[in-house]
């Protein structure tokens, strides 16, 4: 059993594990560039995007954009559509993309394939939840607040961690418990949710997952605001790049006046290994959910095909978010979704077609199907696991039912995952889960990242003042 939790757990292997093949990793993240240019904001902005309530009775919720990281990995310049003879059109689409990805993660890529960087630097959405009073003076956890870096899995948005959250601040907030959360960042993939709605035509065709790693680098590093200028205070749409003496100090030394923690689910999990693994002195530790890391030897899955397959020709609009939400609970994956994460997929996933007055995915399934092409990031970020360094705490949160493990190639492999880097790490399955253990339990999820963070920052401080 997890020691943490006292739930069941992964236990750590015995023996030599078994030799992978390298795919010769990426073994850091690309640099971070100023874009020369960015793509023009619509106007008027989307009206979520200007978005600001109360979101509990401690905290303050807004959005914000930044620049996204730049420059982006190369992708061909043209866009999926949609044909009349649909099966054919189905496949045919499929076949070419995998190729296409195929090409761009080659050195010399096939001239046909078209591969291009694009010029224009496009928008990253961000979600902030932030305490109305700053835990400085309440000195808990120490004289540092704790922030909170989250990112989500594909086909969701920042807003499906919103139930969390929710679960975490009320949890953290009670007289009896020993933290506070001082700030929560929500980091969207550019593909998806708000950012798509920004970015539309300029979205990549084919994204590279370890822009999204990239993307979290781009805003702790370059924008995330000190910690005097932010905590407690609300902060412009725009949020400004700060110093390059700024950075260059947050890389080498990490933050004085905050305790970093990444989360990420799925996606956002592989992209939050990612930047942890680039950039340890950001991060006091990583919550990985999920992840879908796997090794070279798991490639070969005949479930990816199938995935793409569903997930581009899947239905787009309805005519109202109700009629969406109906249509959403008649499949199973949406049944096991807890009912407050569910309405947020539906308010903040859908937006209004202005042109047809449809409730419409704000991501296009053939941006969320472009995410199933990729493969090198996950095998390189499964190689790389190793090289976190150790003074970065890890904490896995996995789903504990028998399927949940699935898309990586099953338990076995997982049980393998959560512990090469063994060093500062544990583990929990949560009961009853499934991959996507976010959506399905997000108050079960809350109570273990509240567990872990006053184990990091209070229960093992005062350990090692002991010694």
């Amino acid at each position: 059993m997890d020691e943490l939790s006292g739930k069941p757990h992964f236990p750590p292997p015995l023996g030599p594990l078994k030799g992978e093949r390298t795919v010769n990793p990426r073994r850091r993240l690309a640099p971070l560039l100023p874009p020369p240019k960015l793509v023009l904001l619509p106007t008027p902005l989307p009206q979520s995007v200007l978005r600001k309530c109360a979101f509990t009775a401690t905290h303050t919720l807004s959005v914000h954009i930044i620049p996204a990281a730049y420059p982006r990995a190369g992708s061909p310049p043209d866009r999926v559509e949609a044909k009349e003879d649909r099966k054919k059109w189905l496949k045919a689409t499929m076949d070419r993309m995998f190729w296409e990805k195929k090409e761009a993660e080659k050195v010399f890529p096939d001239p046909k394939a078209n591969i291009r960087v694009a010029e224009e630097g496009i928008w990253g959405t961000l979600l902030r939840i932030r305490r109305n009073r700053s835990v400085a003076d309440e000195v808990i956890q120490g004289p540092k607040g704790i922030t909170l870096i989250a990112t989500h899995p594909i086909g969701f948005h920042k807003e499906i961690w919103e139930p969390t959250f929710q679960h975490l601040i009320e949890m953290t907030e009670n007289s009896s418990s020993r933290i506070r959360i001082d700030e929560i960042w929500s980091i969207e993939a550019v593909n998806h949710g708000d950012a798509a709605l920004l970015n539309g035509l300029h979205i990549p065709k084919l994204p590279d997952r370890s822009d999204y790693g990239r993307d979290i680098a781009n805003f702790v590093i370059y924008h995330l605001p000190e910690a005097r200028d932010a905590l407690g205070k609300d902060l412009p749409l725009k949020l400004p790049r700060l110093s390059n003496i700024t950075a260059t100090s947050r890389v080498k030394n990490g933050f004085t006046d905050r305790h970093v923690i990444a989360m990420g689910h799925s996606l956002g999990g592989d992209a939050t290994a990612l930047a942890g693994i680039s950039y340890p002195k950001l991060f006091n530790s990583l919550i990985l959910m999920e992840t879908t890391l796997y090794p070279v030897s798991n490639s070969g899955s005949k479930r990816k095909p199938a995935i793409f397959m569903s997930t581009i020709g899947r239905r787009s609009s309805w005519p109202s978010k109700e009629e969406a939400k109906k249509a959403f609970l008649k499949a199973p994956m949406f049944q096991k979704f807890d009912p407050a994460v569910l309405h947020a997929y539906v308010e903040h996933g859908l937006y209004e077609d202005k042109t047809t007055g449809e409730a419409r995915l704000k991501c296009n399934p053939a941006w969320e199907a472009s995410e199933f092409a990729e493969v090198r990031t996950m095998n390189e970020g499964w190689e790389l696991l190793p090289t976190l360094s150790d003074n970065v705490g890890l904490r896995w949160v996995m789903g504990g039912r028998e399927d949940a493990s699935d898309l990586v190639g099953g338990p076995k492999v997982a049980a393998l995952t959560v512990w090469r880097r063994p060093k500062n790490n544990s583990n929990v399955l949560i009961p009853g889960a499934g991959h996507l253990v976010v959506q399905e339990k997000p108050k079960e999820v809350a109570e273990d990242i509240k567990l872990f963070l006053t184990h990091e920052l209070v229960t093992s401080r005062k350990e090692q003042s002991k010694l």
